[in-house]
């Protein structure tokens, strides 16, 4: 990794976040990122700075190493520890490199505030944007002073070994980090215990006399180092300098041992030609680096890659297919409700669900795939190679049943789905950012069937959500200029035909088309309109009521469907009673209509405290689409219920399936069972009304005997009525 790319993935919108957030800023529910936080103020010294070498950050360490405060390093250019120690072609080539994306490691003689040298092992990486331009550098210090010091006095020492031989071997032995002299045929002529320890499996071959050559033979054949492409160069460029003073790197060398350790090496040759080489175990500086690596690429909750390396690899696959001319494909997969296990169990069974999703994820995907976690609930897949449409079904297929497996979260049982919108590549775009904008609005479109589905990118699709944003906007702008109105269909009592009420149908015309309700409603609750949406209606129905009144029509009771947004809006009884108020009317003049997919809300306990508040102010409370949803029989007994309406499901086919009919049936004598009353929906045929009638139904409503009125329709309704 050249260089290092801030992109936090957290959450969905992907934003570049301050650069100290990122590598130093631990969300605090998350133990590995506050582990790798102390880990690295604790090891390490980190600074930051803008593209002009202006200091923007440093940490405790760097004030501690550098005698400096903080107040006197932020602003100032990095020049102020500059030690003059290293010419000018030094710093030249360090920023050389960096300027130019990449990453940069060396040794640096510091000066400190109170003029003492120290060195520190620095690594500098380039900060990107989202856009890919570099924003600044951050750079991450290890304290090697004293190595350097040993150094310095192990060169010094064998320059004057002479009758010093002995005092030199007790300080070699001492030192913790291993210690090798060659001369200059190569051979071995000095090592301390250390140096033998680390290369333990090459330690038949560590001997005085031994040659550098055959001392790194044995450790190659007997499996000494790691291997790989990496290994095989650090043996390649180590040989080379040994071999060639003039070719040696001024720079450690990194070696990885079999075991998994690491050890920086120093080559130094001395003035009298042998070959001084100081061995170090830097595990664990490594291991920081790893880290830091690991958060800057994988989300810190799943361990899946983050939306960076996403969009990487997916560039990566779409440089691949331009030239191969192949088939591949993106999903992004959404879980449904997720945010009712977070209210209901807590976050801590959300989080454990993300971590389950993205093992199961990764284990349906095939070799090759990869997958990424966006943030929040959303997941991402790359599909690079796919054979055919059908071959890309039955793999979404296979991972939406893994997915959809029940989960054992706090100890219950929990049945999870998900929606999958797929963008194929290159038919669907040849970016990253057109591709994953027409997944999205796959992804919506699948929601929008109900969940639980999957849904191929169309081109219609695109027309399908411009629409439905001008239409939010539209609505948005109607209800402000109480642009919306409303129809009235008649409720009547089936044992005589007597009129007895309305029931509230909201109405729209946008730019002179009507708008139906399913498609408009729907909008409302999306975008967050149905409070003010509905308080509007509840003013236009009273006001409706309050001037049939007063033309002197008995237009019976107003029934109101109410959404669960109401319902738990602070403030709501008191709105709609000081309403009524205003317009001379009663609670016995309103009916609140609610669904069971209302009494299914999160916020039960305050919906339920409201329509208790509203049942005793004396409203009636009916149960609307009675029988369509789960629970109906709890739900009678949990809230405050005067009226139940048949769905018009079971009453459309009353006459020819027996089963509707057997339920309508059975929906009647539990209602007067509860001493309920029951409103019929949708009667349309003598039949249907027969039937009903037959068996006790007190009210209903529908085409048979009447359409929702609008206007002076209403007038001429009641007036033809009453005579």
């Amino acid at each position: 990794m050249e260089s290092v790319n801030l992109i936090n993935a957290s959450t969905k919108s992907a934003q570049a976040p301050c650069v100290a957030d990122a590598y130093l800023a631990a969300p605090p529910h998350h133990s590995e990122l506050n582990a790798y936080k102390s880990a690295l103020e604790e090891l390490a010294i980190v600074a930051m700075c803008d593209r002009s070498g202006r200091i923007t950050y440093v940490n405790d360490q760097f004030c501690r190493i550098s005698g400096y405060d903080r107040s006197e390093l932020i602003g100032a250019k990095h020049s102020l520890i500059n030690s003059g120690h290293h010419p000018r072609e030094f710093f030249k080539d360090m920023w050389r490199t960096i300027a130019h994306g990449r990453r940069w490691r060396g040794e640096i003689c510091n000066r400190a505030k109170n003029g003492e040298h120290y060195w520190v092992d620095t690594t500098i990486a380039p900060m990107f944007s989202l856009a890919g331009h570099i924003q600044g550098y951050v750079s991450i210090r290890f304290d090697i002073t004293r190595s350097k010091a040993v150094e310095a006095a192990l060169t010094a020492e064998a320059e004057r070994r002479g009758g010093a031989e002995a005092l030199l071997r007790d300080i070699v032995e001492a030192i913790p980090d291993g210690v090798a002299t060659f001369d200059r045929a190569g051979k071995l002529v000095l090592y301390n215990r250390a140096f033998r320890d680390f290369y333990a499996i090459a330690a038949p071959a560590i001997s005085e006399g031994a040659s550098n050559d055959s001392i790194i033979e044995y450790a190659i054949e007997h499996g000494q180092f790691a291997t790989g492409v990496a290994a095989s160069d650090w043996i390649r460029t180590w040989r080379s300098g040994r071999q060639n003073p003039k070719l040696q790197v001024e720079r450690p060398l990194l070696q990885q041992l079999s075991d998994g350790r690491w050890l920086q090496m120093q080559d130094r040759y001395s003035m009298a030609g042998r070959l001084v080489t100081i061995s170090t175990d830097v595990t664990s500086i490594k291991d920081t680096e790893q880290l830091i690596k690991r958060q800057a690429e994988q989300d810190p909750l799943t361990g899946l890659a983050n939306r960076t390396v996403f969009q990487h690899r997916l560039t990566q696959a779409l440089d691949r297919h331009r030239r191969k001319a192949t088939m591949g494909a993106i999903l992004l997969i959404d879980l449904d409700k997720f945010k009712d296990v977070n209210d209901t169990l807590g976050h801590d069974a959300g989080d454990a669900l993300l971590v389950e999703i993205g093992r199961r994820l990764s284990r349906s995907l095939r070799r090759g795939d990869v997958v990424a976690r966006l943030g929040g609930d959303e997941f991402a897949v790359i599909m690079p190679n796919v054979a055919s449409r059908d071959d890309l079904i039955r793999l979404i297929g296979r991972i939406q049943a893994d997915l959809c497996q029940p989960v054992r979260l706090a100890r219950k049982i929990v049945n999870i789905s998900c929606s999958i919108g797929i963008a194929i590549f290159p038919r669907d775009g040849r970016s990253p950012k057109v591709l994953l904008k027409n997944a999205d609005i796959a992804l919506y479109e699948a929601k929008a069937r109900g969940r639980n589905a999957h849904c191929f990118f169309q081109p219609a699709l695109r027309a399908h959500l411009k629409r439905r944003d001008s239409l939010t906007d539209a609505l948005r702008t109607a209800i402000a200029g109480k642009g919306l109105d409303i129809a009235l269909q008649p409720q009547v009592n089936l044992a005589d035909g007597r009129h007895v009420g309305f029931e509230v149908l909201a109405r729209w015309r946008n730019g002179g088309q009507s708008i139906a309700p399913n498609e408009f409603i729907p909008v409302g609750e999306e975008c967050g309109l149905m409070v003010p949406l509905g308080n509007l209606i509840l003013e236009k129905a009273a006001s409706r009521l309050r001037d049939l009144r007063t033309k002197g029509l008995a237009p019976g009771f107003m029934a109101i469907n109410v959404s669960a947004a109401q319902l738990k809006a602070d403030g709501f009884v008191d709105h709609l009673t000081l309403l009524l108020a205003r317009n001379g009317l009663d609670p016995c003049d309103v009916e609140i209509e609610v669904t069971e997919k209302v009494l299914f809300d999160k916020a039960t306990s305050r919906i339920t405290q409201t329509l208790f508040d509203l049942h005793a102010l004396g409203f009636k409370i009916a149960l609307d689409d009675f029988g369509t949803g789960y629970a109906s029989l709890a739900h009678l007994k949990r809230f405050p219920v005067s009226r139940l309406k048949i769905d018009q499901s079971f009453v459309g086919d009353m006459t020819l399936n027996p089963r509707d009919s057997a339920i309508a049936i059975a929906i009647i004598h539990l209602a007067h069972n509860l001493d309920m009353d029951v409103v019929a929906e949708g009667i349309e045929t003598r039949e249907q009304l027969d039937v009903l009638k037959q068996y006790g139904c007190d009210f209903g409503q529908g085409y048979l005997l009447g359409r929702p009125l609008v206007g002076d329709d209403v007038d001429f309704y009641l007036s033809n009525i009453s005579k």
